[in-house]
């Protein structure tokens, strides 16, 4: 077995399934794994694992779970990178990714734009941070997500109330940022394989909806990427710690890129509709320099 791909999705997904052919168009085999069915086993001081019906491991793994990536696929991927086999990304760098907030402040650290943001776990501290973030609207977002669920534009106080009623869960928290209305700003997802863009779109909100999104607006375009915004974008990956990363920037060329997002198994099938470039195939010759 060659390539492992960590995953709960079948072989019809989309991003299983090309990679699945991109494995064999480059004559290696490439096996789903489901985090649910594999056994990490310590016996006698050594570990193991029991992957299917057979104890054969793959000599690298794509871990490719999500934002959403449970603690029980997270014990799997420590224990298979204790075991020594290369992981594309690291358990570390998922375990950042995966939290919005966590992500913002290593970013931020490493001297990158991000929004002015927050992290409240109270309706006090959320109130709080209103006034420190300059006020509404605000953008209010799940520290765990994806395809842009879990966002809110908050408007007035009224709004705010009613959301942390049905939203705040004090163990998890929220973010809060500065809005940046869609008005006049270009959002880009750019796709980052090694320390090197890999390909890039501009990606569209719907008439009426903030976010831009290719799963909510199923819109996107190839776009020439500004410098600025390229250098941004490796700069976010490596912060991260990040092999493969989708890195989503808003901004301008003239005022410079935020980054809001940097997804460690960001889905590409929009960047491969909008560019023509085989992006699956990037990812297995990646995988495949670790074997």
């Amino acid at each position: 077995m060659d390539i492992g791909v960590l995953t709960a999705r079948d072989k019809d997904y989309h991003p299983n399934r090309r990679l699945k052919e991109a494995a064999i168009a480059k004559g290696l085999t490439l096996a789903l794994i489901d985090p649910r069915r594999v056994s990490p086993v310590i016996a006698s001081g050594a570990l193991g694992m029991k992957v299917g019906k057979n104890n054969g491991m793959p000599e690298v793994i794509l871990p490719r779970q999500g934002a959403q990536i449970t603690e029980s696929s997270m014990v799997v991927l420590s224990h298979l990178h204790a075991m020594g086999i290369p992981l594309v990304n690291d358990p570390a760098s998922i375990l950042a990714a995966r939290n919005k907030f966590l992500t913002m402040q290593i970013l931020a650290a490493d001297g990158i734009k991000v929004p002015d943001s927050a992290f409240v776990n109270s309706v006090a501290g959320f109130f709080e941070a209103v006034g420190q973030l300059g006020g509404y609207p605000l953008v209010c977002k799940k520290t765990i997500g994806r395809k842009g669920r879990g966002v809110f534009l908050v408007k007035g106080k009224e709004q705010a109330a009613d959301l942390m009623e049905k939203q705040l869960v004090s163990s998890e928290g929220l973010m809060l940022q500065r809005f940046i209305p869609p008005g006049g700003r270009r959002d880009l997802r750019v796709f980052v394989i090694g320390g090197k863009v890999a390909g890039a779109m501009e990606i569209f909100a719907p008439e009426g909806d903030f976010r831009a999104n290719f799963s909510i607006s199923g819109k996107s375009m190839p776009v020439d990427l500004p410098g600025k915004a390229a250098k941004t974008a490796i700069q976010s990956a490596l912060a991260m710690g990040l092999e493969i990363a989708g890195v989503d920037l808003i901004g301008d060329a003239e005022n410079g890129y935020f980054v809001i997002e940097a997804n460690y198994a960001p889905g590409f099938r929009g960047l491969e509709a909008a560019t023509g470039i085989d992006i699956a195939a990037k990812i297995i010759d990646h995988a495949a320099s670790f074997l």
